[in-house]
């Protein structure tokens, strides 16, 4: 019986190891009350890194337990802007303190003994696990009094007030002539909204954003925060709204472009809606891109935007034009030079490629995707045992499907069909937004095809035919599972969609070429390699087939002068 086959095109290679001190090297020493070397760490990290929300998290965060509010509350809203994700950033307990009592003790004995520095790291970390703790604030006031920093101490006193009004009857409020509580300002809302958005707690960060708009709501800044939140609530009408009233209250603010692209991104991967809806949606997208650099030239983020639109429509030339421009912008810049990286590689130039790839390293990498690119790599060389170790390590730091999905096709080349089925299966549950979907059922229709379980190899061949109708590796593999089970129709029917197929891309060239020499028709398998080389004479992709192919022929002298000509061209 001739073998299922499958079209696999591997696109990442290894990038560089270098990268700078890790962010938990910072909270470590928050942890072990080292404000100002934290302070002074994260500063250096921000300064290496501009584009790491994280890194401008914990600044702000530094700069706040300093009383450097307005410093804090810029790179708070910095890491806003520039976050994607939400992310719920503690600070780890030291053993043995359970309550924000024993802070506030530990705080006071700092405090007595005039070491401000420690009293204030204890202070704050009580407000961490507490923002409406209001003996924090009080304790934070007497700091600051002891300092003789009177101005920061009274805005202290008043945000204990405000969160407990019989405060009023206490020595501080006397101290500073407190008379009544003292309304919230738009500042303290729209902070508040923000450290509650990278907790996870959306729901209140809307209701911070709110109340913040209720006192300014002309801001087009708060505007833009209700949107994110909305956005992560899939909230996308409201987000909209938000939106709506920012860009007429300032037609040329550039966020708010990037965040209407951004629905209009996320509305167009939605499973539930039409072709013609998902081309309305990125039609959309574009448009605001465009608006986006019109509004600011100069943003580095428009262009990498822009970049990963054209990349996902696999228009390669304008995807590495805008990677390329927002280079221009900065030349530090490691997601662009990521895209950069995947475009030459998808379009077939692995040299350039890997140039861009030991870029993007150089600079910064989080520490899974290092691992996976070495995956990537072994693979590419055959090393499936060594990938494995690399998916691993990644896996254990972060739960990426894509992850689970390469661990699970390594099993599946080594013939270990259980451990594939255990991979693929994690990976479609956490493939929330079904973006491998058709991939990983094609895989485990397989998986259970090697098991000679018929049923579940049918079951999962068809919904990835339905997920993917016009992939015709998924409807070839299908069409052998019929007949194998000897429904002689449905396999007529499907050989025959096979053979009417006309091919549009370099893969379905590629694909179609590779079922053709799989049932023994190799100068068809030629002619269509050739046809595609001619309507895509850029794609390496097609001429790296060929080469292949001739190989497999024993075609020594056409593989020979394929080569010098590959050589020239690429």
């Amino acid at each position: 019986m001739k073998k299922i086959i499958i079209s696999l095109f591997v696109f990442f290679v290894l990038v560089s190891n270098a990268h700078c001190a890790q962010i938990t090297d910072g909270i470590k020493l928050l942890n072990s009350n080292k404000l100002n070397s934290a302070c002074e760490f994260f500063k250096s990290y921000t300064d290496n890194n501009p584009n790491d929300p994280d890194g401008h998290y914990w600044l702000g965060y530094c700069y706040k337990k300093a009383g450097q509010n307005e410093l804090g509350a810029y790179h708070l809203q910095k890491s806003f802007e520039l976050s994607q994700t939400i992310e719920d950033i503690d600070i780890t307990e030291p053993a043995g303190f359970k309550n924000q009592s024993d802070y506030l003790d530990i705080a006071l004995m700092y405090l007595e003994n005039g070491e401000f520095d420690k009293a204030h790291t204890y202070c704050d970390m009580t407000i961490k696990l507490n923002p409406q703790n209001a003996e924090a604030y009080v304790m934070r006031s007497k700091i600051f009094l002891a300092q003789n920093d009177n101005d920061n101490a009274r805005a202290a006193a008043i945000r204990a007030i405000q969160h407990d009004s019989s405060l009023l009857d206490s020595d501080i409020a006397r101290r500073f002539d407190i008379v009544e509580v003292p309304p919230f300002d738009f500042e303290y809302y729209n902070s508040q909204g923000v450290e509650c958005f990278y907790k996870g707690e959306i729901e209140n960060a809307i209701s911070y954003f709110k109340k913040s708009l209720d006192m300014n709501f002309k801001n087009v800044v708060a505007l833009n925060n209700l949107a994110r939140a909305y956005i992560k609530m899939q909230k996308y009408d409201e987000a909209k709204s938000a939106l709506k009233k920012a860009k007429i209250l300032s037609p040329k603010y550039f966020e708010t472009y990037l965040n209407l692209a951004n629905i209009a991104k996320l509305e167009s991967q939605m499973s539930d809606i039409s072709d013609f809806a998902r081309k309305k949606y990125l039609r959309e997208q574009q448009k605001y891109l465009k608006s986006a650099m019109s509004a600011n030239p100069n943003d580095k983020r428009a262009y990498l935007e822009m970049g990963n639109y054209y990349l996902e429509q696999k228009d390669y030339e304008n995807a590495l034009r805008n990677f390329e421009t927002a280079l221009v912008y900065d030349d530090e810049y490691y997601e662009a030079y990521l895209g950069m990286a995947i475009s030459y590689l998808e379009s077939g130039n692995s040299k350039k490629a890997l140039l861009a790839l030991r870029n993007a390293g150089a600079l910064n990498s989080r520490s899974d995707e290092i691992s996976y690119y070495l995956a990537k790599m072994c693979i590419l060389d055959n090393r499936f045992d060594e990938a494995k170790d690399y998916l691993k390590d990644a896996i254990s730091k972060n739960q990426n499907p894509e992850y689970y999905l390469e661990m699970g096709k390594i099993d599946y080349y080594k013939a270990d069909y259980e451990s594939a089925i255990d991979n693929f299966n994690k990976a479609t549950s956490l493939d929330v937004r079904l973006k491998n979907a058709a991939e990983l059922h094609n895989y485990l229709g397989l998986c259970y095809y090697r098991k000679k379980e018929l049923k579940k190899a049918l079951d999962n061949l068809l919904k990835a035919n339905e997920l993917e109708p016009d992939n015709v590796i998924y409807m070839y593999n299908l069409s052998l599972v019929y007949k194998t089970v000897r429904q002689d129709n449905l396999y007529n029917k499907i050989y025959g969609k096979i053979m009417k197929f006309s091919p549009k891309t370099a893969q379905d060239y590629i694909d179609l070429s590779t079922i053709y020499y799989d049932r023994g028709q190799s100068d068809v398998a030629r002619t269509l390699l050739d046809e595609g080389i001619r309507k895509m004479p850029e794609q390496k992709a097609l001429y790296t087939a060929k080469l292949k192919l001739l190989k497999s022929l024993g075609d020594t002298e056409g593989e020979k002068k394929l080569k010098e000509f590959m050589d020239k061209l690429f």
